[in-house]
């Protein structure tokens, strides 16, 4: 017997081939199967509105227009009769331009059944027939403070995509992009070296602790330098652009004390050793530059600072229970010559320029640039300005070096795709990108090359500046949440420990930050994460341990030749059941589209619906013994289903909340 992988995949096949029969008899001449085919008639099918309307509905006119039929009248009545006649529709009939169907409980439950009980708890999972090598990077986040709460959305994301895709057969390697080069880690280390090393104080993390000393160094260099040009204003007599100078300056002493109460002492030693240096910018420079060329001392100050930070940003990752498996260092590239191999390139290519002096690629030169935009996916409308590859003293810029990475990342994994997780700021950069691999030669690459884009996550009443010190930490978010878990639990008269604490909080965490579309700004509340009662990560756990639960009491294995499938016909019992079927096809569908919010849509309703039934009807305690089996097998499809669905949000899968 073929057990059916998909059963809601099956029914539009169902339906499909049936209907385009009824094209070929209608269409008696050739048919431009192009445009007129099962899998065109399949993408129509439709869910209705609402349920009274049926399962599924065929619109006529789309199937008219793709297979070139006049006569809606013949196409309906074809169609109504042939699908009639199958076992698996109860109900056919037209609705004005469509032919709705309402499916057959008992039959569609004998082959949601089958699926069950061949395929138990990888239901749902249905393996792609060619897996293709997909490295996803995400995280990256720059090594000078801990993760903030929207470098939060990012790890969660990034999970999320290599979770769904390692489930359908894909082989998948996760890679974090350590950005030691560039100005944000000189400003930290510098204030690191001229401090003599200083040692993260007790009770702060170390990466929280190297946050505070970037913010710092960069508020401090930022003072002198704003003083220097308030003196330039008041000895000019522009005294508007002094009064705009010393109201920033007043800003910049507002973030410097609030930093100065987390680490006074340091705080004062770093304002002295800068504000007594001749020139501190131009030793910051210079560190750059010695770090890129590869100084030995330098190499090892930068590497000792980077890795602290690091250190602390995978604590982080470890309490979200992400995890990374190679660890790109910016700087390798440029030692490897990799960077300086794509400067030669680009300088030797047709489109190559001197953009106010600076070396770079003029796109505006590429025949076709319209066209070549809607291939690689870049939008249309917008301007592409020339990419600068180097500064005037040499030292390369990151979109340069992320050329080269671009090209590591395909040929170290042999890459087929790779997905970078980028904030949506930094579109014209990965435009930029895109762009500049193709006209360099790497024209696989940079069709393969997908930025999944994100918006950013707002706190109500907080704006937040890395540059400033302000900004939430991941760390922060979890500790509050952690509170309130246990807070929680004791209003409820029971104990739990840190552990099963920090499983729900950062479930709850993942979950806020997947259930909203990516292209949307999330504002964070942390009521809202650990509402149980609905749309939360806990929810769905606790609606997984409740269908567990029931099945544990339950303690025996289902009689499936005993499940009456007659017994599906009962308001919330067939919905559930509708639900169940959908699971593979909704798999299929998140797993091409990367779209976390529907696979947590459907959860939603699929606990939702299991939920009220089960405040409605017996399980366990039901007399009659086939329906009793029906619905442990309904009680069981939505354990699988939850179970799986939560491992691939990256969500705990916990035997009790």
């Amino acid at each position: 017997m073929e057990i059916i992988l998909d059963p809601f995949n099956y029914v539009k096949d169902v339906l499909s081939s049936n209907v385009f029969d009824v094209v070929k008899e209608i269409k008696r001449e050739s048919i431009d199967i192009g445009k007129c085919n099962t899998e065109v008639i399949k993408s129509f099918i439709e869910i209705p509105p609402r349920e009274e309307f049926g399962d599924l509905a065929i619109p006529l006119p789309r199937i008219m227009r793709s297979c070139g039929i006049n006569d809606m009248e013949g196409l309906a009545k074809g169609i109504i009769s042939r699908l009639s006649s199958i076992k698996l529709l109860k109900r056919v009939n037209r609705a004005n331009v469509y032919i709705n169907t309402l499916l057959n409980e008992s039959e569609y439950a004998n082959v949601i059944k089958d699926t069950l009980r061949h395929l138990g708890n990888k239901y749902g999972i249905v393996k792609v027939s060619k897996p293709l090598r997909v490295v996803v990077e995400f995280v990256s986040a720059n090594p000078i403070h801990p993760l903030h709460i929207g470098s939060g959305r990012n790890a969660a994301l990034g999970d999320f995509i290599a979770n769904l895709l390692e489930s359908v057969g894909h082989v998948v390697e996760r890679r974090y992009y350590v950005n030691d080069l560039g100005l944000q880690v000189a400003h930290l280390v510098y204030g690191y070296l001229i401090l003599g090393k200083p040692k993260v104080p007790k009770g702060i993390k170390v990466d929280h602790f190297m946050g505070l000393l970037y913010a710092a160094t960069s508020i401090i260099l930022e003072i002198r330098k704003l003083k220097s040009k308030a003196e330039e204003a008041k000895k000019s007599l522009d005294y508007e652009e002094y009064s705009r100078i010393m109201t920033e300056i007043s800003k910049l002493m507002s973030d410097l004390q609030s930093i100065r109460d987390k680490i006074p002492d340091i705080t004062d030693k770093l304002i002295d050793e800068i504000m007594r240096r001749k020139d501190p910018e131009r030793e910051v420079a210079e560190l750059m530059r010695k770090y890129e060329e590869g100084d030995k001392e330098v190499v090892k100050n930068v590497r000792e600072v980077v890795s602290l930070v690091l250190e602390g940003i995978k604590e982080t990752l470890a309490k979200l229970n992400v995890k990374i498996d190679k660890w790109d260092w910016e700087s390798d590239l440029i030692r490897k010559g990799l960077v300086k191999e794509i400067l030669i390139k680009a300088r030797n290519s047709h489109y190559f320029t001197l953009h106010k002096g600076a070396p770079a690629l003029d796109f505006n030169k590429v025949v076709g640039l319209k066209e070549l935009k809607r291939k690689l996916g870049i939008p249309e409308a917008l301007d592409i300005p020339p990419l600068i590859l180097a500064r005037s003293d040499g030292t390369t810029l990151y979109t340069t070096r992320d050329i080269a990475y671009s090209i590591v990342k395909f040929r170290e994994f042999n890459a087929d795709k790779v997905i970078n997780v980028i904030a949506i700021e930094q579109t014209l950069a990965q435009s930029q990108l895109k762009l500049a691999l193709y006209i360099l030669g790497y024209e696989k690459e940079a069709q393969n090359l997908i930025h999944y884009e994100y918006e950013m996550v707002n706190l109500p009443g907080m704006s937040m500046s890395s540059r400033r010190g302000k900004y939430v930490t991941v760390d922060e978010i979890l500790d509050q949440l952690k509170i309130r878990v246990k807070e929680f639990a004791k209003e409820r008269g029971t104990d739990i420990d840190d552990h099963e604490a920090l499983k729900i909080a950062r479930s709850a965490f993942k979950y806020m930050m997947l259930s909203t579309s990516p292209k949307k700004v999330i504002t964070f509340d942390v009521e809202k994460a650990l509402d149980i009662s609905r749309n939360s990560g806990p929810y769905l756990q606790y609606t997984y341990a409740r269908a567990r639960s029931v099945l544990e009491k339950y303690g025996r294995p289902i009689e499936w030749d005993s499940v009456d499938v007659n017994s599906f016909n009962v308001g919330l019992r067939r919905r559930l059941l509708m639900l169940i079927g959908m699971f593979p096809s909704i798999i299929r569908y998140v797993s091409k589209e990367l779209h976390s919010e529907d696979l947590i849509s459907y959860l939603n309703s699929l606990a939702d619906t299991f939920n009220s039934w089960y405040d409605t009807e017996p399980i366990i305690r039901e007399s009659m013994g086939g329906v009793r089996n029906a619905k442990l097998m309904l009680t069981y499809a939505v354990k699988v289903i939850l179970e799986n669905g939560l491992r691939i949000l990256g969500l705990d899968v916990l035997p009790r909340v």
